[in-house]
């Protein structure tokens, strides 16, 4: 008789518990993005990991990770976040965009350069990719100017 009522009393919880669980995640994020703004990276790495208890796949919290671990110089930690952030995100072309930024640091500027046009490939329209495509192109240019000179005055050119 109250089987229906009963059905729809339990979707409707369900339901607030999931809004629940996203605002929550919705919350340690924007707290982890104001920790790191304001270079508190071991809270931020605390909060992101904390966001992932509840959703292990979510690719914020996963780039609020890498984006410590470059921060503090741990690449190879910082590429493999921004990788597992690339399985699940609908913004790949933020995840590209790191990753090049990664090599970009490294001064591995053809590496850095395929990740960005990768990000481009994403999407077109992503200016960040293009702004730091155009600068290791620069800065490759400049290393090779600079290995040039070098070789000029050896005499070795």
């Amino acid at each position: 008789m109250y089987e229906k009522e009963l059905e729809d009393l339990k979707n409707i919880g369900q339901t607030i518990k999931r809004v629940g669980s996203k605002i929550k995640l919705l919350v340690l994020l924007e707290k982890a993005k104001k920790e790191y703004d304001e270079t508190q990276f071991a809270e931020c790495k605390n909060t992101c990991l904390n966001a992932l208890e509840n959703n292990p796949d979510n690719p914020v919290a996963l780039r609020g990770l890498g984006c410590v671990e470059m921060s503090l110089g741990n690449y190879k930690n910082a590429i493999s976040y921004f990788e597992k952030a690339l399985k699940n995100s609908a913004k790949k072309e933020i995840e590209y965009t790191l990753i090049g930024s990664v090599y970009y640091l490294e001064d591995n500027f053809d590496k850095a350069i395929e990740y960005y046009n990768k990000a481009i490939d994403v999407n077109d329209n992503y200016d960040e990719a293009h702004d730091w495509k155009n600068q290791s192109i620069l800065e490759r240019h400049l290393k090779i100017a600079d290995l040039q000179d070098n070789l000029i005055k050896r005499h070795l050119f």
